[in-house]
């Protein structure tokens, strides 16, 4: 019988979090999908916010993608995805919290800009969020392939989902990463060859078909629409 089962959406990145972590440690679980656009009434009884992830465990349901990936990391030790020493947790605390309050803001706002204008502005704020990474972390951090050193950690899970997503958002959006990014480019490469990364891969065609929907709200509507007079 899997120990965690997992409510979750492959479109979500703070779900493919997660999935990432659970996948490192090798942690059996029961997977439940969730349809972001027709939630089930039940679900917004085990998550108060409505949001995935969700772990239940030991009959206890926990949400939150950085609270349920630190716990896995305490329940689960093996492998260690945070670093002993009281310094360096906070730091990783540190990098995980500008993922939820910096990085992800800036890239939902970029994929949900409204007009070429919004589009910009979006687009340059995720430039700056990339610029910060690259000079403030990655940089000064960091002397092997992860962001705290020669061992994954749970910050590179917090913010993966993200630059996985980043090629397909770049279709359809005015955003890349900048040139001078060297580090979080070798970051990024050295992420796409862990086996948990691989597993839990999704193809750009699919992140595509998310920001094109993204972009064309308007003739999906009439698209729909006529779908259903005909």
């Amino acid at each position: 019988m899997p120990e965690i089962e997992l409510f979750s959406a492959r479109t979500c990145p703070f779900a493919h979090r997660t999935r990432l972590v659970l996948i490192e440690k090798g942690i059996d679980i029961w997977d439940t999908d969730i349809d972001l656009d027709d939630k089930p009434e039940w679900f917004h009884v085990i998550s108060p916010l409505s949001t995935v992830p969700v772990i239940r465990h030991n009959d206890y349901f926990i949400w939150d993608s950085a609270i349920i990936n630190e716990y896995l990391d305490e329940i689960f030790p093996h492998p260690a995805l945070m670093p002993a020493a009281p310094a360096k947790r906070a730091m990783a605390r540190f990098w995980i919290n500008y993922a939820n309050t910096n990085l992800a803001p800036a890239f939902e706002r970029c994929a949900n800009a409204s007009d070429h204008g919004d589009e910009a502005s979006a687009a340059a704020d995720l430039r700056d969020a990339f610029l910060f990474m690259e000079r403030e972390g990655l940089a000064k951090l960091s002397r092997g392939p992860y962001w705290l050193g020669s061992e994954v950690s749970l910050v590179d899970f917090a913010v993966y989902p993200f630059l996985e997503r980043l090629p397909a958002l770049a279709q359809v959006r005015p955003v890349s990463l900048p040139l001078m990014s060297v580090r979080l480019r070798y970051w990024i490469d050295a992420m796409k060859q862990r086996a948990s990364v691989i597993a839990a891969a999704m193809p750009m065609e699919f992140y595509l078909s998310q920001y094109q929907v993204i972009r064309h709200p308007r003739a999906i509507a009439l698209t729909r629409l006529d779908s259903a007079r005909a």
